[in-house]
């Protein structure tokens, strides 16, 4: 995947998943990405960009969070978990920074570029839970794009779940 516009404001490439290649495909594969991004709004529009605020995205995370009841959750969650699992399967740090796009912070790591393969070969070594791997919308991605509720603007077909 390669991200147009980072935080330093240069393009990179950041390694994905071969799970979520398979579960993205389908949206690639809709987009004209010359011409429309890959992610959009149930509506089919580009979410905005707000600068410092995540925009039309952050909106879409945070009502998801409420709809399913799962409050202590952040796109930051994903990182934290990403970065632990790295370092639980042994994977060298400075892959694991170059994979979270971390700055070097030394000479060593300045002067170090690791090839794509041996990322996503890293990257892979991260376990799918297997609920995951049963959930509608992972399995077939194309049939839930558009799944809003009639009349409110608002996905309905997750539910809420109560944790302790």
């Amino acid at each position: 995947l390669v991200v147009r516009s980072s935080k330093t404001g240069e393009p990179r490439g950041v390694p994905l998943h071969s799970f979520l290649c398979d579960w993205l495909q389908p949206l690639v594969d809709r987009a004209r990405l010359d011409e429309k991004p890959a992610f959009r709004s149930p509506r089919g529009a580009p979410y905005k960009a707000v600068q410092d605020g995540g925009g039309g995205l952050k909106s879409a995370i945070n009502g998801a969070r409420r709809r399913s009841g799962i409050l202590d959750i952040s796109p930051y969650t994903a990182r934290h978990t990403v970065s632990t699992g790295l370092v639980v399967a042994g994977v060298h740090p400075h892959v694991k920074d170059q994979i979270l796009g971390h700055a070097a912070d030394d000479m060593s790591r300045r002067y170090t570029n690791v090839p794509q393969g041996p990322l996503i070969e890293a990257i892979n070594k991260l376990p799918v839970p297997a609920p995951w791997r049963v959930i509608p919308w992972v399995s077939e991605p194309a049939k839930h794009w558009s799944r809003l509720a009639e009349g409110t603007g608002r996905r309905m077909d997750l539910e809420v779940r109560k944790h302790d």
